[in-house]
């Protein structure tokens, strides 16, 4: 079995997303406390709360659980993407990314949410448009 990582993951979500505890706790409608027990590793939260925190976070509920989120693995893996194609998978589909395609990515994820939304905003909008252009 894998090795749990939700304390720490819960931790370096929060801290490089530069969320107080407050605010994370507020979000998933927790006392302040509780959430930093999550943090601690001195209590492990309940189904909901884990898929609220990935909600949150934006990450899977299995990254959130056992993947090493860590800044520095993030960094790494969003500079060390090669230049080839790169797999990736969704729940339903794969597509295939350079690796430009992939650091962007990455570059994305470590977005605050409401920078993310921004984001998803402005590619929709830009896809519209070039659609609405295409059909011209």
């Amino acid at each position: 079995m894998p090795e749990w990582k939700l304390a720490e993951n819960l931790r370096e979500l929060r801290n490089a997303n530069q969320y107080p505890q407050q605010y994370v706790s507020e979000q998933i409608h927790l006392a302040r406390q509780t959430y930093s027990l999550y943090e601690n590793g001195k209590r492990i939260p309940d189904i909901k709360t884990v898929c609220c925190l990935a909600e949150l976070y934006h990450v899977s509920v299995d990254a959130l659980l056992f993947a090493d989120l860590s800044a520095s693995q993030i960094a790494d893996a969003a500079t060390n993407f090669p230049e080839e194609h790169v797999a990736f998978l969704s729940e339903n589909s794969a597509i295939r990314l350079t690796g430009s395609d992939a650091r962007m990515l990455m570059n994305y994820k470590t977005l605050p949410p409401d920078v993310q939304q921004e984001v998803r905003e402005f590619v929709l909008f830009k896809k519209k448009r070039f659609a609405a252009k295409d059909s011209q």
